[in-house]
């Protein structure tokens, strides 16, 4: 009977053992299950940052990555995912805990300490805004807009030219705004003229001088960024004349009398092939308004130079001509024909188109040459 005890009191031992040892076992697993999610957790959240910092790295040599932190806002809003340079926001502002100065460089796409104050471990925050669509831009501000065309020919048949031309209208990537439309839409002229010159040559050249002009501006578009296009210093002229025919102007080199400035300007003559009046061109006033002045540069070598002018002109002789902008700003005449139709010079001169913006484009920057409007 005692032997039966004995053999009892083991079996309650060996049992007793077993279950402190399930316990042990399933205590161990569940503080490995907790160690796992800690680590998953952290490597998770060491990754994130990361992410993060890969927006940071080599921007601040000041700190490396496990000294800084950084958070956002977009419009306010916390944001999600971090913005990169190809979306539609700007840093504005960053703001740092323990007094630390820091900006953010919107061409870097980075973090600039400017006053660390021998700080470690600094959580900043970058206030992104969506990019401003032209809501703050102004008169004369400078606009970065590169058209799309790398190469147009200008065929004979525009110019009377015996030899087709050839532009390349994306050389043009610098605008300044000179007129806000009540649609939202933005006009805006060259900041250069072109690097070469353009010929035109006798009655066809001089009858198509104003169509052709608008059909090289309209070279000058994107789609999707402009809606419109001319050349400066159309305002609803005779595009492209049917005929020339002569009209008592100046037959024996004496000027008209009482026509302004010796030329013929009044109508109909315009539409026989007569002038036109620059002084009622828009154009000329909206330009001047804005940039200050007519007088502009080659973007070839940045020499002041001509530029045509979508205008007609006879002088007091009888001349035909093409206005131009001189290189003193002011308007002036280069000939085609003489009263008789006979050829006596081929002109030339640089081209400054003018396109029209669509309203719903949106844009960084701050207007100045430095930092222009952006809006491609």
């Amino acid at each position: 009977m005692g032997g039966g005890l004995l053999e009892t009191n083991n079996q309650l031992e060996r049992f007793t053992k077993n279950k402190k040892s399930k316990k042990l076992t399933y205590s161990m697993i569940g503080i490995l299950v907790i160690i796992g999610s800690i680590t998953l957790f952290k490597t998770y959240a060491f990754f994130e940052e990361k992410r993060e910092f890969n927006v940071l790295k080599g921007r601040i040599p000041e700190f490396s990555q496990e000294d800084i932190q950084i958070s956002f806002t977009i419009d306010g809003e916390k944001g999600n995912q971090f913005p990169d340079k190809t979306s539609r926001y700007v840093g504005k502002t960053v703001t740092c805990e323990k007094e630390v100065e820091a900006s953010w460089n919107n061409e870097t796409w980075g973090l600039e300490i400017i006053n660390s104050h021998q700080q470690k471990r600094i959580n900043c925050s970058v206030e992104f805004k969506t990019i401003s669509e032209f809501s703050e831009a102004k008169l004369g501000d400078y606009v970065s807009y590169t058209p799309s065309k790398t190469n147009y020919e200008i065929t004979s048949d525009l110019t009377g030219y015996n030899t087709v031309q050839s532009i390349n209208p994306s050389e043009l990537n610098l605008w300044r705004i000179i007129r806000k439309n009540s649609d939202g839409s933005i006009e805006m002229v060259s900041e250069y003229t072109s690097s070469t010159q353009v010929y035109f040559y006798g009655k066809e050249g001089y009858k198509n001088l104003i169509g052709s002009l608008n059909t090289i501006a309209k070279q000058y578009e994107t789609e999707g960024i402009t809606i419109d296009s001319r050349y400066f210093g159309y305002h609803n002229q005779t595009q492209n004349l049917n005929t020339i025919d002569v009209f008592n102007c100046s037959t024996s080199g004496t000027p008209l009398e009482n026509a302004p400035n010796g030329i013929c300007t009044l109508p109909p003559i315009e539409k026989l092939g007569g002038g036109d009046d620059f002084e009622k061109i828009p154009d000329g006033e909206l330009v001047k308004k804005a940039c200050g002045t007519l007088i502009t540069k080659s973007i070839k070598d940045e020499k002041v130079v001509n530029y045509y002018v979508a205008s007609r002109a006879v002088d007091r002789y009888g001349n035909y001509c093409s206005r131009l902008i001189n290189s003193s700003g002011e308007p002036d005449g280069i000939g085609f024909l003489t009263l008789t139709f006979q050829i006596f010079i081929s002109p030339k001169s640089f081209l400054r188109p003018i396109v029209v913006l669509n309203s719903n484009l949106q844009s960084n920057g701050n207007g100045t040459k430095e930092n222009p409007w952006k809006v491609n």
